[in-house]
C-alpha cells in the first residue's frame, strides 16, 4: 500500500495538469479584527508595547515585532526561525516577515540561537524548540493572540525546528511553513549535501496544514530528503488527493489533501545561488537569496498560506 501511495505521488508530482488555486474564505475571523483587553505584562515581557524589542527569556534572545493594532485587536502570531550561523536580524532580512506579517495583523517572533563552538546554531536539540514554544505562549497570553492563528516557519536548520514543532506541538498551531530542510535527523552532520533519516513517529499525532519548499539543486541539504518527507507525510496522513497548482521550468507547486481537509503544499524550485546552489530564499538577493527576479517572494507565500490556513474550528 505504501509503495502504491508513493508511486502515485511521483506520478502526480510530475505529470498532473495544472489546477486553479481557489481557496475558501477561512471560517475563523481575520487577524486584527476582534477587540481585546489591554496587554498584560509578565516577568519577561514587562512593558508590552508596539514596535520591535529584543528580550531574553529562558536564556534565549528573542526579537519581538508588535504592530500597533495588536494592542487593541486580537492578532495572529508567526514564529520565524533562522538557520545555521544566522541571527534573527538576518532571518528577517530574507523573509521580511516583520513587515509583511505585521501588515496583515501578525505579531512576529524571531529567536536567535546561542553561540556554540560551531557558531550560532540550534544543535538539533528539542529543548531549544521547547524554549521557543514557551516564549510563544508568553506572547499569546500577554497580547491576547488569536489561538487559531499561531504559526511557525523556518529556514534550513530553522526548518528542522519547524518540523519539531509539528512533532510536539501541532495541536497549538494553525499551519507551518518549513523551507530547505526535510523532517528528519541528519545522517552525518559534517557531510554536505546533508542526507536525512525521516522522523519515524512525528506524524502520528494531530495533523496540521503545511507549506514546504525545497530547492531541487540544494547543495547543503539534499533534495532527496524533501521527497522522503513528502512521502512519509503522505503515507501517515493518507494524503491521497493531489493537484498541480503551478508548473514551469523554474518551479512547481503541488497540493496534497485528505478526507479530513488537511493540506500539504510542496514547492520545488530550480533557482540557485553561488556556493549554496539551491539552498536559498526565493525572491531575495544577496548571499542566501535565490534572486530578486524569482517568480515569488518566500515571505509573501508564507503570509498568504498562514492567512488561508488557520487552525480548523
Amino acid at each position: 500500500m505504501k509503495k502504491t501511495v508513493f508511486k502515485l505521488f511521483i506520478f502526480l508530482l510530475l505529470n498532473l495538469s495544472i489546477s486553479s488555486h481557489l481557496l475558501a474564505e477561512p471560517k475563523v475571523p481575520w487577524p486584527a479584527t476582534l477587540n481585546i483587553p489591554e496587554p498584560v505584562p509578565d516577568n519577561c515581557i514587562t512593558s508590552p508595547r508596539k514596535g520591535t524589542v529584543d528580550l531574553k527569556c529562558d536564556d534565549l534572545l528573542f526579537t519581538l515585532h508588535v504592530p500597533e493594532v495588536c494592542l487593541k485587536k486580537a492578532c495572529g502570531l508567526i514564529v520565524d526561525i533562522h538557520g545555521f550561523q544566522m541571527t534573527a536580524d538576518l532571518q528577517n532580512y530574507y523573509t521580511d516577515l516583520a513587515k509583511r506579517g505585521g501588515n496583515e495583523g501578525y505579531i512576529v517572533i524571531q529567536p536567535t540561537a546561542k553561540k556554540t563552538s560551531y557558531g550560532r546554531n540550534w544543535e538539533y536539540k528539542d529543548d531549544n524548540a521547547s524554549k521557543i514554544f514557551s516564549f510563544m505562549n508568553r506572547v499569546k497570553k500577554v497580547f491576547h493572540v488569536m489561538d487559531e492563528r499561531v504559526h511557525v516557519t523556518g529556514f534550513s536548520q530553522g526548518s528542522w525546528m519547524t518540523w519539531r514543532f509539528v512533532c510536539h506541538y501541532a495541536e497549538h498551531l494553525g499551519s507551518v511553513a518549513p523551507i530547505a530542510f526535510g523532517a528528519g535527523w541528519p545522517k552525518d552532520y559534517f557531510k554536505q549535501p546533508l542526507l536525512i533519516n525521516v522522523f519515524s513517529n512525528c506524524f502520528k499525532g494531530k495533523q496540521v496544514d503545511v507549506l514546504y519548499a525545497h530547492g531541487k539543486k540544494d547543495g547543503t541539504v539534499h533534495y532527496s530528503g524533501a521527497l522522503k518527507t513528502v512521502k512519509k507525510i503522505g503515507e501517515d496522513w493518507n494524503l491521497a488527493n493531489a493537484e498541480v497548482l503551478f508548473k514551469d521550468e523554474d518551479y512547481q507547486r503541488v497540493r496534497f489533501t485528505n478526507s479530513q481537509g488537511t493540506v500539504l503544499e510542496f514547492i520545488s524550485y530550480n533557482w540557485v545561488r553561488k556556493d549554496l546552489e539551491g539552498h536559498c530564499f526565493p525572491g531575495v538577493g544577496n548571499y542566501l537569496g535565490c534572486g530578486r527576479t524569482n517568480s515569488f517572494h518566500w515571505g509573501d507565500e508564507v503570509v498568504k498560506f498562514f492567512l488561508e490556513h488557520p487552525k480548523k474550528p
